[in-house]
């Protein structure tokens, strides 16, 4: 019995050397992202188009409607640079899980910088995939800027946060 405690520890010592051995060989590189993917209609999980967890926060990664993290991501910028001219500044606050104000409108392809504070204790983003408005993580209690070219088509615009169902604000487009 002794020997058999005995060699289930030494196996176990070994694999923990053996692992701590491997991590501290390698030095961390950095990966690269990889290309932008949009990702929306049914999952693998199947039912009716709204996966396996419905159309609500696991949609993307589940099935379901939504947009997945391959999204195309803005970055932000950077705190102490001098922003980019444009034709108009939009504030934006996520406040109690709703974008404020919920609707702008925007001259065919204007130049637009959004300036949205999060002002809710839980991270957003702000999407909007038939605008392509990249992808923007909007972490709690902060603010990001991003700067977009509105379509030259006319119409509504949806943009979201694909975290929050219901979370969205709509850019109207028009002369």
């Amino acid at each position: 019995m002794n020997a058999k405690i005995f060699t289930i520890v030494v196996l176990a010592a070994s694999v923990a050397l053996l692992l701590a051995a491997c991590g501290s060989t390698q030095p961390a590189t950095p990966v690269a992202p990889t290309p932008p993917v949009y990702f929306y209609g049914p999952g693998m999980m199947g039912n009716g188009g709204m996966g396996m967890m419905g159309g609500g926060h696991m949609a993307g990664m589940m099935g379901g409607s939504g947009y997945s993290q391959y999204a195309p991501t803005a970055e932000p910028t950077p705190v102490g640079a001098t922003p980019a001219p444009v034709d108009q500044e939009v504030s934006l606050t996520a406040i109690n899980l709703r974008f404020s104000p919920d609707e702008i409108t925007v001259q065919p392809g204007a130049t637009v910088r959004f300036t949205i504070a999060n002002n809710d204790p839980v991270v957003h983003n702000f999407v909007g995939q038939e605008a392509d408005i990249p992808y923007l993580p909007l972490p709690a209690n902060t603010t990001q800027t991003l700067t977009w070219t509105a379509p030259n088509a006319e119409g509504a615009y949806a943009a979201l946060c694909t975290l929050h169902p219901g979370m969205t604000f709509v850019i109207d487009v028009e002369k």
